[in-house]
């Protein structure tokens, strides 16, 4: 092998080796990100409480539904904010949206019904974000606590601010993802992060879900 062909494979092995290690120290740092966010338990005073949907079932809450809605009426009692948003759209032939449900959930748990709303549109975290704005500039909002399983609020808390709303998140209680599936979850998070950190949150939306 010519010296000069040899120099450039080198070089080209080299350059690849600079962009693996460049990517993994990125995921890595995501990932990092994501799990020291995902205790988080702000309680700042705020305009809103809003919660991040989940599965529901006929209109029954999942247990990560029911999870989120209780902790979000507990911060509600403790008078960390006047209103209560439960987020979340509706699956092709659902008779619920995830919203409706939470909202149901919420005055179930006594947040009184002048102060608990939802926003029943979305498929992913972007578009329940996106279509709920209208509403808190409605309601006049600008700050809220997101409330939803720790894994899930590095995301939440981004596409937020990225909106205009200043955020900060609150790992809901009594959550059935734990142990290793949580960090399965933390695990797809951080791919989700990381590909929208490069396209960006709504592109991202919009290649998963199209455009709402």
């Amino acid at each position: 092998m010519k010296p000069k062909v040899e120099r450039s494979i080198k070089r080209a092995v080299l350059v690849l080796v600079l962009v693996f290690l460049a990517f993994s120290l990125w995921f890595g740092y995501n990932l990092f990100s994501i799990w020291r966010y995902s205790s988080s338990k702000c309680m700042d005073p705020s305009g809103a409480i809003v919660v991040m949907g989940a599965a529901e079932y006929n209109g029954v809450p999942s247990e990560v539904l029911s999870a989120r809605i209780n902790t979000a009426a507990s911060l509600y009692q403790k008078g960390v904010a006047r209103y209560v948003i439960a987020l979340g759209g509706s699956r092709k032939g659902d008779l619920y949206s995830e919203g409706e449900v939470g909202k149901v959930e919420l005055m179930r748990d006594s947040v009184p019904k002048e102060d608990a709303f939802s926003s029943s549109r979305g498929q992913d975290t972007y578009q329940s974000m996106a279509a709920a704005m209208p509403l808190l500039r409605r309601l006049r909002v600008r700050s809220v606590i997101i409330v939803s399983d720790g894994f899930h609020l590095f995301r939440s808390v981004t596409i937020a601010r990225s909106l205009g709303v200043a955020a900060c998140g609150y790992s809901d209680v009594g959550s059935p993802i734990q142990g290793g599936l949580k960090f399965d979850y933390m695990l797809r998070e951080t791919v989700a992060v990381t590909v929208a950190q490069v396209i960006g949150y709504k592109e991202e939306s919009i290649i998963r879900h199209g455009q709402e």
